[in-house]
């Protein structure tokens, strides 16, 4: 029964899209739309899409390769050209040289197709912000949640849950495969609601309101943490833009404790599930930890994680120099260690050694600049808030090793660049756009 639901709201979404792109969106936006919605549609069919269809790719992979590759065609070659993008390009060298080094060819194809991915899609969201502005286009990005958005809140109406984690913990996930993936969707339809101008969606609070909730029903707890700053700072700028500035003093502290109060009652509600993250704050040396000397109990903190880190770790610091500088190379867990790493930072260093790490905490810090140098001071706020959310969530899990957590990344970063503030040459923004999208 549920599968046909999925059918017949992916056919409703089909058709939003389309007289979305065929109204006053610009070519980039439309690009952007559809890859979103494509990966969306895609992935609620998880039984047909994921298995291996030909060469080993399966349905899934072969439409995010298509993805990739249409958007080196379609976008402006001068976007990839961009010195802005440096700091990504020298994390995909250090990918391309460990993955070469270490034969790991299918791997290195593997990861780097995703980066192109994140790549075109950012580029098509950088542009679509420089043409029709980010309040623009988030509104009319809305439209590729409607799916997954809509077929969560039906498998909370129909029961439709999966089981989760160890102790049988329930999660609303739509029918989708995984909730790591379909929380990183939540989490895009959140922070792109949240960025979305006041009276731009009718109802705004409210959906955003019911994001939240459907987030904590996906019940995966490090997305959670994401989005606190993101909601934070949105029901602040939401009570601060109704005042008067005589008002903003007394009513502000009011809701700060207001928020505090939320904050600690959705942590007790949650006290089981975020146990391990205090017991793991009070303990770091656990992480560096031989995995030989755990004991039963530490091995069961933050569902294994701990211990799995430490035998990542623990593999690539006893390894020869060359490896230690660069890894083991991508995908290189496969065949070594039952689960990935769970953490971003730590599969990094498995895979690309210290220079790997070191890269990807460079381009963190410089993505952390881009964030809070943009010219608009409501997103000034929300988007290194919300950037350093994203970061704390890869220590616990790995989204970036997702399509739907790069999806998210590439939002953040596109809008970020294309409202960065004007370089100190005379040029304004729309001459800046004009030669930027003038193919040679």
């Amino acid at each position: 029964m549920f599968e046909g639901l999925k059918v017949v709201v992916g056919l409703i979404s089909f058709i939003m899209v389309y007289r979305t792109i065929t109204g006053n969106c610009n070519k980039y936006l439309a690009f952007a739309i559809c890859a979103i919605w494509l990966r969306f549609f895609l992935a609620a069919f998880h039984t047909i899409t994921y298995p291996s269809l030909v060469a080993g790719f399966s349905i899934n992979a072969l439409s995010s390769i298509s993805i990739a590759a249409l958007g080196l065609f379609f976008l402006p070659l001068k976007v990839f050209a961009l010195r802005k993008l440096a700091p990504f390009y020298f994390l995909f060298l250090t990918i391309f040289v460990s993955g070469f080094i270490n034969l790991k060819i299918p791997g290195t194809i593997n990861v780097l197709v995703k980066w192109c991915y994140f790549l075109v899609l950012a580029g098509a969201i950088f542009l679509s912000v420089r043409v029709q502005g980010h309040s623009e286009t988030f509104k009319k990005l809305l439209v590729c949640f409607f799916m997954p958005v809509t077929l969560q809140v039906l498998s909370i109406a129909l029961g439709e849950v999966k089981a989760t984690e160890n102790d049988g913990s329930a999660s609303y996930i739509g029918g989708y495969n995984h909730e790591a993936a379909f929380s990183m969707i939540i989490v895009s339809f959140i922070f792109v609601l949240g960025l979305t101008e006041r009276n731009a969606v009718k109802f705004r609070a409210t959906l955003f309101t019911v994001a939240v909730f459907l987030l904590i029903l996906v019940n995966y707890r490090t997305a959670v943490l994401t989005i606190l700053p993101i909601a934070a700072i949105f029901y602040y700028s939401l009570v601060e833009q109704r005042l008067k500035p005589s008002q903003k003093a007394p009513v502000l502290t009011i809701v700060s404790m207001l928020l505090i109060f939320v904050f600690v009652a959705i942590s007790f509600t949650l006290r089981e599930r975020f146990a391990d993250v205090g017991t793991l704050a009070s303990n770091l040396d656990l992480i560096f930890k031989s995995p030989i000397y755990f004991s039963e109990a530490e091995k069961d903190i933050m569902s294994s994680r701990v211990y799995l880190w430490s035998q990542y770790i623990n593999a690539l610091t006893n390894s020869d120099l060359l490896r230690q500088m660069i890894g083991f190379g991508p995908d290189s867990w496969k065949g070594v260690f039952k689960h990935y790493a769970h953490n971003t930072y730590v599969s990094y260093f498995y895979e690309y050694g210290y220079i790997g790490l070191m890269s990807f905490l460079l381009l963190c810090l410089y993505a952390l600049f881009v964030t809070a140098n943009v010219s608009d001071k409501r997103l000034a706020k929300i988007l290194p808030l919300s950037l350093i959310g994203f970061l704390t969530m890869n220590l616990a899990t790995m989204p970036l090793w997702n399509i739907e957590g790069l999806i998210f990344f590439a939002i953040l970063i596109g809008v970020s660049l294309g409202n960065t503030k004007p370089s100190k040459t005379h040029l304004s923004f729309r001459t800046q756009l004009a030669l930027l999208t003038t193919r040679d």
